[in-house]
């Protein structure tokens, strides 16, 4: 395993202001769309679902987790504080990854070997606004400024595999690692 010291893709810290001419996509449905779903709580409720919606609460389906054949739901904390991505990107191959920020502003890199032009893109993540990845989406995050905590859903089985490949460097069968197009 490659250690993550450097970076094929540069992203230093800097304001949220600044990101925004700096090859970052807006986070919509639309540019997203090859990657997985977003979730915005301002902007989006899945139509048909159960909500209740009133001035003291309210609550609606943001999306639908699909954890792969046989897969059980796993929720994880997850904290990033690092502005370069390492050297490797990781894809998921069973399940779909969500990932929401709690505590502050990430930034998602994502490529696709199937829909992409040899680029990696990057999305701004903000507290309030969350995306779930398809299987097979190469990924990795980076933090805006400092720490910050996410709310993760992935699969149980995807988890345990990978957490054991990091602490032993045995392969993981769940997971696979490749370096940014490019």
């Amino acid at each position: 395993m490659k250690s993550p010291s450097r970076s094929h893709v540069t992203l230093g810290r800097r304001e949220n202001s600044d990101l925004a001419g700096d090859g970052m996509l807006e986070l919509t449905p639309e540019a997203f769309a090859p990657f997985g779903r977003v979730m915005d709580f301002h902007a989006q409720q899945v139509p048909g679902s159960s909500a209740f919606l009133s001035a003291a609460t309210s609550f609606f389906r943001a999306s639908l987790f699909e954890p792969g054949a046989d897969g059980t739901t796993d929720l994880l904390w997850v904290s990033y504080d690092r502005a370069e991505p390492p050297e490797d990107f990781e894809a998921h191959l069973l399940t779909e990854q969500a990932l929401v920020p709690i505590t502050g502003t990430i930034v998602q890199h994502l490529f696709r070997d199937d829909v992409d032009d040899g680029t990696v893109n990057r999305f701004l993540v903000r507290p309030g606004q969350g995306i779930v990845m398809s299987p097979g989406s190469f990924h990795t995050t980076t933090s805006v400024d400092g720490e910050a905590l996410c709310l993760m859903v992935s699969r149980v089985s995807t988890t345990d595999d990978l957490s054991r490949s990091l602490q032993t460097g045995c392969q993981a069968s769940e997971t696979v690692f490749a370096p940014p197009p490019g």
